[in-house]
């Protein structure tokens, strides 16, 4: 009798292959019963999976983002990174669905005009300002583009510049001259009537990459802006040099704003473009259906603190720039967290006994400096507020999610106090975005139940 072939000489039948899957940093591994990766060129990345929740040890959040991996003797294989597009209940579970690229697709392209680039600067600048980080993109080419000087221009309001005029590390220009950087654009379909203005900022920027340079530029423009408000504001009848005021309260309140059209060109290169920065999102609109599951039509008795929770994340979900999302973020949770009654660390036998301690050679102004300090050992820190607020409300996290918050949180301070110049990733504030209104949400409901 002929001996059988053995199917399994390499070892490939017996290893043991096992899929990781991940909602940011909750392992949702054990709840997997199903699923797909997809990988097209013309489409981009997808992934379906079927999970049973009730296998999970925590609950997953969708805006965490999907991660995808095959762990296999001892080896770990990513097979997909990407957004949760959509997740559907039902009677085995719950179906989500993700995509790779879905940044991309939730918006649409702004007027943009250019000559002089090639395919992988193109690339890279759309995938960029469709919000992909830097470490997610691997485009050849780039390396080689040269060091130049680019000149980033954009129009502004409340000015008027006669000529060219340096201020604050920007030359702001008069309409003729920023003129000529469009020089053999075809302008007579007036789709470019948004670039017009009375006056121009234009600032230099030596680099390598086009929207390094509109980047930098910009920030710099915004800084001379800024700079000019001030001063401008300043109404003390008495300049710091000891010099008289002159004043103008017409002048004062003049509105200093950049418009949202730019135009970068390569001294070098000639590398041109034109356009209103980023991208637009995508128009959707939402089918109001209070049916009592994801929408509740009624608002149960809030306290006026609950109230302007809800009123600052709001604010963090519609504005676009990530330093004042993480700021009002934290406005929400310190709302939402004051007035929750935390046990007290110091008895107060033990404050008098710290005041009675205070040496007698101090001057008054520390004493009274060490008796404030005293006096606030009681106040707790938000943080530990906020962990009796969820534990009152009864709000499911994960320890990660919350180390997340106040690293988003440090990440703003720093960049504030110039400690740092790294800024938040937009898909972390979305993700912070959907924890605390998950707090809120949560508060809602026990509101609702104390009302029954």
């Amino acid at each position: 009798m002929a001996k059988k072939p053995d199917l399994d000489a390499f070892g490939l039948l017996k290893a043991q292959r096992r899929w990781a899957i991940r909602f940011g940093p909750v392992d949702v591994s054990a709840a997997f019963t199903d699923g797909q990766v997809n990988a097209a060129i013309n489409t981009g990345n997808d992934a379906r999976v079927k999970l049973d929740l009730e296998h999970s040890a925590a609950t997953p959040d969708y805006f965490a983002g999907l991660g995808v991996a095959v762990e296999q003797e001892g080896t770990v294989i990513p097979r997909f990174t990407g957004t949760v597009a959509a997740a559907e209940p039902n009677a085995d579970g719950v179906s989500v669905k993700a995509l790779g690229m879905l940044s991309l697709s939730e918006t649409v392209l702004n007027t943009f005009t250019y000559r002089g680039f090639n395919g992988p600067e193109l690339i890279y600048t759309l995938a960029r300002s469709g919000g992909m980080r830097e470490d997610q993109l691997r485009i050849e080419g780039l390396d080689a583009l040269p060091r130049e000087t680019f000149e980033v221009i954009v129009p502004v309001s409340g000015i008027i510049a006669e000529k060219p005029t340096g201020f604050a590390g920007v030359h702001f220009i008069p309409p003729g001259t920023a003129s000529r950087i469009l020089a053999g654009l075809d302008t007579s379909d007036r789709k470019y009537d948004g670039f017009d203005a009375q006056a121009y900022a234009l600032a230099l920027v030596t680099t390598t990459l086009a929207l390094t340079a509109e980047e930098r530029g910009i920030a710099t423009i915004d800084f001379a802006l800024a700079w000019l408000t001030t001063f401008l504001r300043y109404g003390h009848a008495t300049l710091p040099s000891g010099e008289t005021l002159h004043f103008s309260r017409k002048d004062s309140l003049a509105r200093l704003t950049r418009q949202d059209w730019v135009a970068i060109r390569g001294l070098r290169t000639g590398r041109f473009w034109l356009r209103r920065p980023g991208l637009l999102p995508q128009p959707h609109s939402v089918p109001l259906t209070p049916d009592g599951r994801r929408f509740h039509a009624d608002v149960p008795r809030l306290t006026l603190q609950e109230r302007l929770a809800f009123l600052a994340l709001a604010r963090a979900a519609n504005e676009s720039d990530l330093l004042a999302r993480v700021l009002a973020l934290f406005e929400a949770i310190e709302f939402y967290a004051s007035g929750t009654a935390v046990e007290r660390v110091f008895a107060q036998v033990e404050l008098d006994a710290i005041k009675a301690s205070i040496p007698t050679t101090l001057k008054p102004e520390q004493k009274d400096r060490f008796n404030d300090f005293v006096a606030n050992l009681n106040s707790p820190p938000l943080r530990r507020q906020l962990m009796k607020a969820l534990d009152v409300d009864g709000v499911t996290y994960t320890p990660d999610e919350i180390k997340m918050l106040w690293q988003l949180r440090k990440l703003r301070n720093d960049v504030v106090h110039g400690k740092s110049k790294e800024m938040p990733k937009a898909e972390d504030v979305e993700y912070a975005t959907s924890i605390v209104a998950r707090m809120l949400v949560y508060r809602a409901a026990r509101r609702r139940r104390e009302e029954s």
